[in-house]
């Protein structure tokens, strides 16, 4: 009987840590990473009045709702809908990534895309273009660190 129950509980906890597992064991395979270890580290970043800007400077010319259109890769960061394509939200073009995972930059495909020469899928963000200051992309990254919240 003992050992009946064991094993019940042992089942009942498989799925739990499996999940467990796979949250904790995806890496990117992002490489050629710029240090943000030269700008300090910002608490209580403000989605609208500090990450938008980035998006509607350095995003909106590809990332727009034009009428008729799409975005590219079906994200949009126009205001003020931008966050909801963002938070938890599969890749559309691998459905395997999410853009932001909260409190994990590193695990977060809008991170490594701003921040890594080398990413998961597509190319660099900004495409053709510079990429956007450190002290932008430590913002996006102290942003996701801090939950990816939608306001302050």
């Amino acid at each position: 009987m003992r050992t009946a129950l064991w094993r019940a509980v042992l089942l009942m906890a498989l799925p739990v840590q499996a999940l467990a597992w796979l949250s904790q064991s995806f890496a990117p395979a992002a490489d050629d990473c710029d240090s943000l270890d030269s700008v300090p580290m910002r608490q209580n970043v403000d989605y609208n009045t500090e990450i938008q800007p980035i998006w509607s400077t350095r995003c909106a010319n590809c990332h727009v709702d034009v009428e008729g259109g799409n975005a590219s890769a079906d994200l949009f960061l126009d205001p003020p809908n931008s966050w909801f394509f963002l938070y938890n939200e599969h890749s559309s073009q691998d459905d395997a990534l999410i853009r932001v995972v909260p409190s994990r930059p590193l695990q977060s495909l809008l991170f490594t895309k701003l921040n890594c020469e080398i990413v998961d899928v597509g190319v660099r963000m900004p495409r053709d273009r510079l990429p956007i200051p450190l002290a932008e992309q430590a913002l996006v990254h102290d942003w996701i660190l801090a939950g990816a919240l939608e306001g302050t």
